[in-house]
């Protein structure tokens, strides 16, 4: 092996086959994205100056209403399943038990819960008018959110519940599930999202897609708002899995999805809205001593 002309560094690279070497950076597009989208005084000069034209009433209008509506389909409401009658349980126990669940027993969930985990995971919890400008206002939800403009949408594939199987839109505005297509999509789901056997996902009662619509962000913060995005992705997975565990119920995050073939299930475009996380959510497998076993320390 020739190894002339090259620094010890490019030698060792060249007979180390160990997990941990450049190879995992070189070429990354990862790494390349990160790079480009880091602030200097410069470029966070620039983004304020971006960021400082969004600053009028018709983006307030536009950007106060990010909603994606399906009309003329069939409507679930969900409010009259938004009680006080919650669970009573303790945070930090919760943060403390809470595990990814992959075995599951077959359950019907039900619509209290489905109201439940959708509400008070991307649900609006408080809204303010948008002062001098007339019939405009700020809903706010239960997860930070960028210029509070939520790029984020939720569908949820039923497989097991006291409502018809098939897939639903939840519409936060109206706190409302929206019917957007009738089947039995378990067997579909699982040969788009890698599973099995590893989390038995035509066990669970349901799968949630969450996906972005990109402009919504990218519109006020430029590329650097897909790091914004994705963290709010991670908001809205792990207050689902919180709200999961305090309803008894199992959830896990699945990243093996082949995305074109989800947003192709989900009927998005896959340019303006696509993908961005799957969860697993369904009763824990008990055992025959009624212990539960479907717990993995993730």
């Amino acid at each position: 092996m020739k190894i002339k002309n090259k620094t010890y560094k490019e030698q060792l690279n060249l007979v180390d086959v160990s997990a941990y070497t450049e190879d995992n950076f070189r070429n990354s597009l990862a790494m390349e994205y990160h790079e480009n989208t880091k602030h200097s005084e410069y470029e966070s000069r620039m983004q304020g100056m971006k960021i400082g034209r969004f600053d009028n009433k018709f983006y307030h209008v536009r950007a106060s209403q990010p909603y994606k509506v399906y009309p003329s389909v069939k409507r679930i409401d969900l409010n009259p399943y938004l009680t006080e009658d919650r669970a009573n349980v303790d945070f930090f126990d919760i943060l403390k038990k809470r595990r990814s669940t992959r075995s599951y027993d077959p359950y019907s969930v039900t619509l209290k819960e489905i109201s439940t985990l959708l509400h008070y995971s991307y649900g609006i919890s408080q809204v303010n008018d948008i002062p001098g400008i007339k019939d405009a206002s700020w809903a706010y939800r239960t997860v930070p959110s960028g210029g509070a403009l939520y790029p984020l949408e939720i569908y949820v594939a039923i497989f097991n519940a006291d409502i018809e199987n098939g897939v639903y839109h939840f519409r936060p505005d109206i706190n409302v599930l929206e019917f957007i297509k009738a089947g039995d999509f378990a067997e579909t789901v699982n040969k788009i999202v890698s599973a099995e056997p590893y989390i038995q996902l035509k066990e669970a009662s349901c799968v949630v897609f969450i996906t972005s619509v990109f402009e919504r962000f990218l519109i006020k913060y430029g590329d650097r708002g897909y790091r914004l995005m994705m963290q709010e992705v991670g908001f809205v997975g792990m207050n689902m899995s919180l709200i999961s565990e305090a309803l008894r119920l199992g959830s896990c995050m699945a990243g093996g999805y082949l995305d074109n073939k989800v947003n192709a299930f989900l009927g998005i475009d896959n340019m303006s809205e696509s993908i961005q996380n799957v969860i697993v959510i369904g009763k824990p497998k008990t055992d025959t001593k009624g212990t539960t076993n479907g717990k993995q320390n993730q």
